[in-house]
């Protein structure tokens, strides 16, 4: 009986252990469920979200708080001085957390953790910063190819900017409740600057009120506002958008849209004229008629000149005729050499002038011709410099004089023909340079002269033409044609004006500098095409000066 018993006990002890044991694995599953459920936000930041992304995010345990946070990364998408040829932001440093150039290449793709092509194209939970980057991976490979970064800089090359990201991990601890998925970085400026370069345009553009909109080229990006954190970007590659075109008939799209990917460049974007540091000339805030009458108070104290812009502007609304000048004298050289990329964004209204129209070189050809011949070969080395560069420009390249011509190339031209206009600014550039450091002849002074009686020119050529004292037009428009001519009828002006603001040197200095500078800027316009503002969407191409250089953030969910 007794034996009975122990047996039966026995049995009943092991069942209850295994019950035990069975409870206590159970308990220690929801446990543990509990635990790893504290990892708040872990599943959002999987393969499926994040892509390749995804091989940071790491669990962390907390002791303190008895429960595990989750850390993720995230790039940092910011424009970083580039040098051409530089390939590392710090050659003594190569670890995996270091600043990383978007350029394109495998390498840089693969340390970006940015996955081939249509790899992820299926995935509509993947984080739209993922296919931003591979956007911009093929745009810097495609400004790559074009020679923009690959040759060696010399000391006139402009700083370039190009993508780089940073790696930044955080917590989603800290994550808004808003915030479903993990977000990249950027700032106001940046994401400015990066739209247009991919071949968009700023649809609106309010970034104080929570409004961003851009698209174009295949592109679009478009805002929402989040209180707790601020502006949440979201991005969209939708194929080639029926919204942009393309001037050039070669229907490479992407390669058509290329600017120039310089900081000076960006500037223009925001309404400003760089200037050039070499001939002391300032920067210029240009992008609303308001801040043009401000710029030409600067260069014209009476006030006269802005009197004139607001004159004719009550006929012409649209139209700063003469003003437009100061982008070619007031700008160094953007274009970079070896490249065959020329477009700028439109810093003002009205950019065109005399010194980019086809009747502008004719004339001051015939002209120059004129000068020389009246005064029987007795002119300057300089004059004579000047003619035979001309002439050599016209007889070898067809699209010197004719601008329709040069304005359907574009990123096409030849890069021949841009190597050639590129020396020929730099030539008339070293020899002003020297005017101004060795007799005493001030550029900005002769610059500011110069675009003070051009802002006239408009009127007085329509006077001439109604009077019938209307010069040679040479089959071309007649009033652009007279306003060339007027140009050398200034002459006498300026170089008494010259004189009263301190230059002591004899007129034919005076005329010397005019028609180098004249020169210099029918070579930086040959060199450069400048964007108009698109006419098929209500885009906004010239942004907010103030916006420039914001370090405003702004989220790329």
């Amino acid at each position: 009986m007794s034996s009975g018993t122990s047996s039966t006990d026995a049995n009943v002890a092991v069942v209850a252990l295994s019950v035990a044991l069975a409870a206590l694995f159970i308990t220690l599953g929801q446990l543990l469920g509990q635990y790893f459920a504290t990892a708040d936000g872990y599943r959002r930041c999987q393969p499926s979200v994040m892509g390749s992304w995804a091989e940071r995010t790491r669990l962390r345990w907390r002791w303190s708080q008895f429960r595990f946070e989750t850390l993720f990364t995230t790039p940092e998408i910011a424009l970083w001085a580039h040098y051409r040829g530089q390939k590392t932001l710090n050659a003594n440093r190569n670890t995996f957390d270091e600043p990383v150039w978007i350029t394109g290449s495998h390498e840089s793709r693969r340390r970006t953790l940015v996955a081939p092509v249509h790899a992820d194209s299926r995935n509509n939970e993947l984080v739209c910063w993922i296919p931003f980057l591979r956007s911009l991976h093929q745009l810097e490979e495609d400004l790559e190819r074009h020679g923009c970064y690959s040759s060696a800089q010399d000391q006139h090359s402009p700083w370039l900017l190009r993508p780089i990201i940073r790696f930044r991990e955080r917590s989603w601890d800290f994550m808004s409740p808003e915030i479903v998925r993990p977000y990249a970085v950027s700032n106001v400026s940046d994401i400015a600057v990066l739209a247009r370069r991919l071949g968009m345009v700023w649809v609106d553009f309010k970034p104080h009120d929570g409004v961003m909109r851009a698209e174009g080229n295949g592109h679009v990006l478009s805002s929402t506002y989040a209180r707790s954190i601020g502006i949440i970007l979201h991005y969209m590659h939708v194929g080639v958008s029926k919204f942009h075109r393309f001037p050039n008939p070669s229907g490479r799209a992407h390669e058509t849209a290329l600017y120039i990917p310089s900081q000076k460049a960006d500037m223009m974007g925001f309404g400003i004229i760089p200037g050039y540091d070499d001939l002391s000339i300032p920067a210029f805030r240009v992008g609303t008629i308001g801040k043009v009458c401000a710029t030409m108070d600067i260069l014209d104290p009476s006030r006269q000149a802005s009197k004139k812009i607001k004159d004719i502007r009550g006929i012409e609304p649209t139209v700063t005729f003469g003003f437009s000048d100061l982008i070619p004298m007031g700008t160094g050289m953007l274009r970079i050499r070896g490249s065959t990329v020329i477009r700028l964004p439109v810093p003002t209204e009205y950019c065109v002038g005399l010194t980019c129209h086809t009747e502008g070189f004719v004339v001051f050809h015939h002209r120059l011709m004129e000068y020389i011949a009246e005064r029987k070969g007795g002119v300057d080395h300089q004059v004579k410099r000047i003619l035979k560069l001309y002439e050599d420009l016209k007889a070898q390249h067809d699209e010197w004089e004719n601008e329709d011509l040069a304005n359907e190339q574009i990123n096409d031209r030849s890069i021949v023909f841009l190597d050639k206009a590129h020396d020929g600014w730099d030539e008339a550039t070293a020899y002003l340079v020297d005017l101004e450091r060795n007799h005493g002849l001030r550029y900005y002074d002769l610059m500011a002269t110069h675009i003070t009686h051009a802002v006239r020119y408009w009127g007085d050529a329509w006077s001439n033409i109604r009077e019938g004292k209307a010069r040679h037009h040479y089959g071309l428009r007649d009033w652009v044609a007279e306003g060339a001519h007027i140009y050398w009828d200034y002459l006498p002006e300026i170089v008494t004006d010259m004189q009263s603001k301190g230059f002591e040197g004899g007129a034919n200095l005076v005329h010397d500098a005019w028609i180098t500078m004249m020169f210099r800027a029918f070579c930086w316009w040959r060199c450069h095409y400048i964007v108009p503002a698109g006419d098929t969407i209500q885009d906004q191409s010239r942004l907010p000066s103030r916006y420039w250089d914001s370090k405003l953030p702004v989220y790329i969910g």
